[in-house]
């Protein structure tokens, strides 16, 4: 009888199923939930005597804070040693007057917490995450590295054999190859043109004093600013920076301006051969904006459309109408100077031409044809429903603060984010697109087996053909 009755309900279950699976239109995507209330928080915000900046953002869900140090300088003051920023960056947490970097990892482990130090292309950040009831520890610490780093030369030994065994690693990738080969390309005679981590070179010259240069040069109060993010209020910060930062001396401002480089005049072909590749890396692009340009949210839904998400147009031709790759995307890498405009996709050697041809199609198309209102409203129902997921904890929040302040982006640019975004037409993808794309004048960089796509792509423009080390060869 019980068999019976399980019996019955299993028909029922699975008719139940059956039926509902028949109603779903897999060709479409599910409609957006209802609209995240989430709102981006207020926060505080005073400036020090001695220039530096003190901003505060109360969370005080989780008995936890998040607090940064930011140096807005990073590694675009390299200079002559690509690397150097990240390289100094990376040593602060190995070693001060009074810890070794053991001590400093034990101490922080010991209370729970994490502490990081890195550098991009405009800033160096560093930052520990604690409990709150550790925060004194926390802080101490933070302090401590950013304030008196020593730079041991044991420790710049280690870094600097890790460094040269990971770029010699990197250097067996095709997509590393194309993209440093890009950059180099793009913005010859330009910062943005050095691998940010270091090249063989580099890292075999830096030493210490170097450094230490770089350091005194920039890791300056009235060049920096602190965010505290998460179970704090400003009555609890201002203190605790006036004890650790308040005696802190000014110093020379280090900031220097870098010409914009020349954008690509007419499209033309470089390939980092790969001998006996059987698949492409294929890095396609220009010039972009910088941060700060007007039309960011524009661009940004732009590319999200383009090749920002898993249903934008280069993704779904190259994809799933072709077949010919696992993913491709595009990206407007904004930074302090306008940076690179990107599309970048990995596919078999017989088809690389092809990828190529259809990229330049899908750029030239949403120049000369309006999108359609469902494709926006799916894009920007996207770009919209995500951003909460972007905000969610004290670190990013704090992420989204830091490129307000390193950028000079008004303070309520991410409050108003999501209107902004909701108010974008086709007419305005279409204007933007033939603003800031160029199918006609395009950086074509593929790394694969020159010998059998080199002939192909000749079409496309003049080639120039490098090896790993790039070493001009033909």
């Amino acid at each position: 009888m019980l068999k019976k009755i399980g019996m019955f309900f299993m028909v029922i279950l699975l008719s139940t199923v059956s039926n509902s699976q028949e109603k779903i239109d897999r060709t479409k995507p599910p409609k957006p939930g209802p609209e995240s209330k989430v709102k981006f928080p207020s926060y505080y915000e005073k400036t020090l005597p001695n220039g530096l900046k003190v901003i505060v953002i109360e969370n005080h869900e989780q008995p936890i804070v998040y607090v940064s140090f930011v140096v807005k300088s990073g590694s675009t003051y390299d200079g002559e040693l690509p690397g150097l920023a990240s390289v100094t960056a990376e040593l602060l947490t190995k070693g001060t007057k009074t810890r070794s970097a053991t001590q400093i990892a034990e101490e922080i482990d010991f209370v729970g917490g994490s502490l990081n130090a890195t550098a991009s292309w405009d800033a160096t950040n560093v930052s520990v995450l604690v409990l709150k009831k550790y925060l004194g520890v926390g802080i101490d610490i933070l302090q401590d590295v950013v304030l008196n780093p020593t730079f041991p030369e044991e420790e710049i030994e280690r870094v600097r054999t890790q460094r040269l065994a990971s770029i010699k690693q990197s250097k067996a990738e095709a997509g590393y190859l194309a993209g440093v080969r890009f950059s180099k390309e793009l913005f010859a005679g330009h910062p943005y043109a050095n691998e940010s981590g270091g090249n063989e070179e580099s890292i075999q010259k830096m030493k210490r004093d170097d450094l230490v240069k770089f350091y005194q040069t920039h890791f300056i109060p009235n060049n920096s600013f602190i965010i505290f993010a998460g179970d704090i209020t400003p009555s609890e910060a201002l203190p605790l920076v006036e004890k650790y930062f308040g005696g802190w001396k000014k110093g020379k401002n280090p900031h220097r301006e870098f010409q914009t480089v020349k954008d690509v005049n007419q499209t033309r072909v470089v390939i980092v051969d790969k001998p006996g590749a059987v698949q492409s890396a294929i890095r396609i692009g220009h010039l972009g904006i910088e941060r700060k340009n007007k039309d960011y949210v524009k661009v940004y839904t732009l590319n999200t459309l383009l090749g920002g998400y898993f249903n934008s147009r280069i993704n779904m031709n190259l994809r799933e109408t072709h077949g010919y790759t696992y993913g491709a995307s595009s990206f407007f890498d904004a930074r302090l100077y306008p940076g690179p405009f990107i599309i970048s996709t990995d596919v078999r050697n017989e088809v690389t031409d092809s990828s190529i041809v259809e990229i330049i199609k899908e750029l030239k198309r949403i120049i000369e044809e309006p999108v359609p209102e469902d494709e926006l409203k799916m894009a920007k129902d996207y770009i919209v429903g995500s951003f909460p997921l972007q905000i969610e904890t004290p670190a990013q929040v704090a992420s989204r603060v830091m490129t307000i302040e390193i950028y000079g982006l008004p303070k309520d640019f991410y409050d108003r984010f999501r209107e902004e975004v909701k108010k974008i037409t086709a007419k305005d993808i279409q204007e933007t697109a033939r603003r800031y794309l160029r199918p006609d004048k395009l950086l074509i960089v593929v790394s694969g087996n020159s010998k059998q796509i080199k002939p192909v792509l000749e079409k496309f423009g003049p080639v120039v053909v490098y090896d790993a080390d790039g070493n001009k060869i033909e």
